[in-house]
């Protein structure tokens, strides 16, 4: 089998051309494709899977899958496939937005997977099955270009220092980095601000800075969605620290925006790699589906050091 590598953009990202995920793949392949994930972060395969076996088979190469914890979301005969759509009235979503003027289902800022716990899953791979007639566009930004560009003073500055997270549902409370117009729209389906909790999540800490493994990269490791604080730093300096550095990490001129086709698969590095969602409108209908890529890149712990860091617990996808 022949992969022709096409950059996604100038930013980040390949297409791979010429996998043929009708049939098992065999070892050169797989190796071919791995290896162009390591090198980009995020890989793009046009119309190329068009079962959820095709979606499956693509998604273990990359590693094992763990099933996501929002079980109503699963498909009741494959743990491992979870569903994310939208239709009018009927909507797996909590909370509407309102971001740049326009009401918003579906929108999620800019963050990785599962900051809000100490286990990092290594990646996820979606298939987008029925694509938004309007918006609907996931976004990616490159971590390990974002450390790059910092200047040589904020490399240093950051080197050992560590981010406290804590789970928040709650889009609009002040997340660094996301839009300072953002609001929820009321009347919806979320808990959110009635004085209910409704995540348990005891709060991580993950370091600023990690080394990928692989090349020896550096990577800007700030989830903007989750992040509260620097751990021992005074709360006026974490915070204007944390709003410079996610300010520099999420600059759209570095992102990448997928605008999706039906049978289109993205597989993204989420040790690496930032995302994002547009959301679409709320009137319209939108359905993908999403494995999860296993790992824990064994850095992160819990802030409370009773708790340990590889107990049973909740596990969520973001």
């Amino acid at each position: 089998m022949s992969i022709e590598r096409i950059p996604l953009s100038p930013q980040l990202g390949l297409e791979l051309r010429g996998v043929d995920l009708s049939h098992p793949l065999d070892a050169q392949t797989e190796r071919e494709i791995v290896d162009a994930w390591i090198d980009a972060g995020v890989l793009l395969f046009r119309d190329a899977a068009h079962s959820p076996d095709e979606h499956m088979r693509l998604s273990a190469i990359f590693g094992e899958m763990e099933p996501a914890a929002t079980k109503q979301l699963n498909d009741p005969d494959n743990p491992y496939l979870m569903t994310l759509s939208h239709a009018p009235g009927r909507s797996g979503y909590q909370q509407n937005y309102v971001v740049d003027g326009v009401e918003r289902a579906g929108w999620l800022g800019w963050h990785w997977d599962q900051s809000f716990m100490p286990t990092i899953v290594r990646g996820a791979c979606l298939r987008m099955t029925q694509p938004a007639r309007a918006m609907g566009e996931t976004g990616f930004i490159d971590a390990v270009a974002a450390y790059a560009r910092l200047s040589e003073d904020m490399k240093r500055r950051i080197e050992n220092l560590e981010v406290v997270y804590e789970f928040n549902p709650d889009f609009a409370s002040g997340q660094f980095g996301f839009p300072k117009d953002i609001r929820a729209v009321t009347g919806g389906e979320s808990q959110v601000g009635r004085g209910e909790k409704v995540f348990d999540f005891p709060p991580s800490v993950h370091p600023l800075v990690i080394t990928q493994h692989e090349t020896g990269r550096k990577v800007l490791k700030l989830s903007p969605m989750h992040a509260r604080y620097v751990l021992g730093m005074d709360r006026a300096e974490s915070d204007a620290l944390l709003e410079e550095l996610a300010e520099q990490l999420t600059d759209r001129r570095f992102a990448y925006y997928h605008s999706w086709s039906k049978d289109d698969v993205i597989v993204w590095d989420n040790w690496r790699v930032i995302h994002s969602a547009t959301g679409v409108h709320p009137d319209d209908t939108r359905v993908a589906q999403r494995t999860t890529i296993m790992g824990d890149y064994k850095v992160g712990r819990y802030l409370d050091p009773n708790l340990d860091r590889d107990r049973t617990t909740t596990r969520i996808v973001d």
